[in-house]
C-alpha cells in the first residue's frame, strides 16, 4: 500500500501530519479473480441483465460474503490457500485458471492434476 500525507487543512496540526493508507489498485490476485469471474455467465434465473457472474453470486457459491469477494478483488485482503481453493471450485476454473489464481495469491496448487 502507498502512504501519503494528507493535504494541509485549516485547523490541522501541520507540524506532524498523519499518514493515510491508500487502497492498492486491483492487481495480482484481485485482477486474476475479476477477470475469471467476469468471463463466467450470469446465473440469475430472473433475468440475464447481468452479462457475467456477480460478486454476490460467486460469494454464495463459494461460501463467502459479498464483502469478502469485493475486498479480494480490490486488493484490500490477501486470500488464504483455502479461500483460493474454494473460489477456484466455485468458478469451475480450468487447470490454467486455477494455476493463475494460486500463483497470483503466492501459493502452489498442491491438488493440481488430481
Amino acid at each position: 500500500m502507498t502512504t501519503i500525507a494528507p493535504p494541509p487543512h485549516p485547523g490541522w496540526n501541520t507540524e506532524r501530519p498523519e499518514t493515510v493508507q491508500v487502497r492498492a489498485e486491483a492487481a495480482g490476485f484481485g485482477a486474476v479473480l475479476t477477470r475469471i469471474r467476469t468471463s463466467r455467465p450470469s446465473i440469475s434465473s430472473r433475468t440475464n441483465a447481468l452479462p457475467c457472474l456477480s460478486q454476490t453470486a460467486l460469494a454464495a457459491i463459494a461460501g463467502l460474503t459479498h464483502g469478502a469477494i469485493y475486498r479480494l478483488e480490490t486488493g484490500d485482503r490477501t486470500p488464504k490457500a483455502a479461500t483460493v481453493r474454494a473460489l477456484a471450485e466455485a468458478l469451475g476454473a480450468t487447470p490454467e485458471e486455477r494455476k493463475q489464481l494460486f500463483e497470483s495469491a503466492g501459493f502452489v496448487d498442491t491438488e493440481a492434476g488430481r
